[in-house]
């Protein structure tokens, strides 16, 4: 059975603007997924499931701005937080926008595995990673979320999804550490490197669980990188990034033959931002990310955005009242 698993970035969406969002229109673009990750959901994610409040005859019911109550009742759904309090983290105090990631996923066709306890596992902030100071790392602006997904149909074939939100411009100067002064685009860069080659591997590489067998993993979000094929021009994400068993990185190009290592790819060139002037595409940031082995294993054809800007008449539309993003999407299925 094929699945599609989506990455939207939706621009600032909270509880307070969803007055002046089209929420009917985002919810009928995440029912175009099976599986989706959202970036930039503000206010404690709010918008995801709405406030309790009565009406007139003292019933509980939803308030209109949330998008469960326009999904229906075959969607899960959570908010992540990903502050975090680490020294090595300049960013503190910058954002106060409260900015968090969500999954929702349709419970039909997947669900959270059990723990030994019988527990569900929901999905959470993934903090559990370690950065080296000393070769210029430090923790990600915003700690990635992390998601376990089972297949209802193979319930031992588990999917596992990291998502991402890379940070775009560096720190100011006086939350900046004396250790470490980067550009932005080195910045990026170095948040795209802790994700492939300690995160994405630690993750892949557990395999302690005794409800998973079969694990695949997947890195999606909106990485503020272009890959040089889409031709967006630079800041670039590598394309191949090549990871030995010890966690160092060996190269950006995938000429090693070596069983052993991690070949981790990043996937979709379409153009998925919405430029100043809202009348055409810009940026190639919204990406994939997986090794050969989930490559081969589960995806089918290439990820690619969702041309959903025709439903709202134009762009300029589209980014006032949806998003100055597009979705993306990979679909998978088990050969």
């Amino acid at each position: 059975m094929p699945y599609k698993i989506g990455s939207f970035n939706v621009r600032n969406l909270s509880f307070g603007a969803g007055a002046s969002r089209d929420l009917d229109m985002i919810a009928e673009i995440i029912k175009e997924f099976d599986i989706i990750a959202l970036q930039e959901v503000l206010s404690e994610g709010k918008i995801l499931q709405g406030i309790t409040v009565n009406d007139v005859s003292g019933q509980a019911k939803a308030y209109e701005y949330s998008l469960k109550s326009r999904l229906g009742s075959n969607w899960d759904m959570c908010w992540l937080d990903p502050s975090t309090d680490s020294k090595w983290y300049p960013y503190l105090g910058e954002d106060s926008r409260g900015e968090g990631y969500a999954f929702l996923w349709r419970t039909d066709k997947f669900k959270c595995p059990l723990n030994a306890s019988g527990k569900a596992i929901r999905p959470r902030i993934y903090r559990q990673y370690r950065t080296d100071p000393s070769r210029g790392e430090m923790k990600l602006k915003r700690d990635p979320g992390y998601g376990r997904f089972q297949l209802i149909d193979m319930p031992n074939t588990e999917i596992r999804l990291i998502t991402t939100h890379i940070v775009y411009n560096k720190p100011s100067k006086e939350n900046l550490t004396k250790e470490i002064d980067f550009g932005a685009y080195m910045m990026r860069l170095n948040e795209f490197y802790v994700l492939a080659r300690n995160i994405y591997t630690s993750i892949s590489d557990d395999h302690n669980d005794f409800n998973c067998v079969v694990p695949y993993t997947i890195i999606l979000g909106d990485y503020n990188l272009n890959l040089p094929e889409s031709g967006a021009g630079s800041p670039y994400v590598p394309s191949v990034v090549v990871v030995d068993s010890q966690k160092r990185i060996l190269g950006t190009t995938s000429v090693y033959t070596d069983n052993g290592l991690y070949v981790i790819r990043t996937k979709q060139t379409d153009l998925s931002t919405i430029n100043k002037e809202a009348n055409d595409y810009s940026s190639n940031y919204d990406h994939f990310t997986f090794d050969d082995r989930t490559g081969s294993c589960v995806v089918q054809g290439l990820p690619h955005r969702l041309n959903v800007v025709d439903k709202t008449g134009n762009h300029r539309t589209y980014k006032d009242k949806v998003s100055d993003h597009l979705p993306v999407m990979l679909e998978i299925d088990l050969k």
